[in-house]
């Protein structure tokens, strides 16, 4: 046989034996295949994402929610979410951000939530009873009605009674103000926000935890009075450009409005930014610029 049919067979195995063996050693890239999914778990101050889900913008925007979260609520972000390598995607991708906040409710000690299929499931102890049925009401109308939501939520001030000690339970009905003036609707906002900060995170028209919870104490005031109508108004502090200020004071109204909206407000609502042009205190302090810093409900008169 001569010196160059040897070489070519050799050659030829050798491309053979590197087809079969090089591939197995091959990095394996980050991208995911399979069925959409997601899970947050929040345990100790520490957030970590992971799953996998249809796109590069849903996961961004599951990121930045998170990193949101974590400045107002000084936590440590872990990503680990992967994108999936053909896209995928799932309608309840659109909604992750919201879930993030509404897991950052429950108590920062232990919590989660898992996206999968058709099942979405929340881990966590509540404040009380109210707010974990505001939580499981929410994430139903945020993953819509082909979404089912397992609710493993615990309540945190829950201590069991003796059946004998244990006090009848009474309902408690408030009236509706159905006729009332535009002075007692009035009055009655101004008593609920009395001494309250609706805050947002800074430079940004996204509601803290805690401006949220302010907001929530006017809902039901606004319920009663749905004929009323209402202007948010939204303020800054002076400094900085008064251009950006305008803009941030509007966009922070408005974020007020929605948020009233989706939460089944009816009242008729209007969002108008004054930046720094009305300020409450002319001091150049901390706690005037604070002061200045405002959302403020106006009863309008009806047109």
């Amino acid at each position: 046989m001569s010196r160059g049919i040897i070489f070519g067979v050799g050659l030829f195995a050798l491309t053979l034996l590197a087809l079969i063996c090089i591939p197995r050693h091959l990095p394996v890239t980050s991208s995911a295949t399979g069925h959409p999914s997601f899970s947050a778990h929040l345990e100790n101050g520490h957030l970590t994402l992971s799953g996998a889900i249809g796109s590069e913008e849903a996961k961004q925007a599951a990121v930045t929610r998170a990193q949101e979260l974590a400045k107002s609520l000084k936590l440590r972000v872990t990503d680990n979410l992967d994108v999936l390598e053909e896209g995928g995607a799932a309608a309840w991708e659109a909604a992750v951000p919201a879930l993030l906040t509404q897991v950052a409710t429950l108590h920062q000690h232990q919590a989660s939530l898992t996206v999968s299929g058709q099942t979405a499931t929340v881990k966590g102890a509540a404040a009380n009873a109210d707010a974990k049925t505001k939580l499981v009401h929410e994430m139903s109308s945020l993953l819509g009605t082909s979404m089912h939501v397992q609710d493993q939520v615990t309540v945190a001030s829950a201590v069991p009674a003796s059946p004998s000690s244990a006090p009848t339970p009474t309902l408690t009905v408030t009236p509706p103000m159905a006729h009332a003036s535009r002075a007692q609707v009035q009055a009655s906002l101004d008593e609920i926000v009395r001494g309250e900060h609706i805050a947002f995170e800074s430079n940004s028209a996204v509601l803290t935890p805690k401006g949220r919870a302010v907001v929530d104490k006017v809902i039901p005031a606004l319920k009663r009075s749905s004929e009323a109508v209402i202007e948010i108004g939204g303020h800054t502090d002076s400094y900085g450009d008064p251009d950006y200020n305008l803009q941030l004071s509007r966009t922070r109204a408005e974020s007020v409005r929605q948020y009233l909206a989706d939460h089944g407000v009816t009242n008729r609502l209007t969002a108008v930014g004054y930046g720094a042009s009305r300020p409450l205190s002319q001091d150049r302090t901390r706690a005037a610029s604070k002061k200045n810093r405002r959302i403020e409900f106006r009863v309008k008169e009806e047109r």
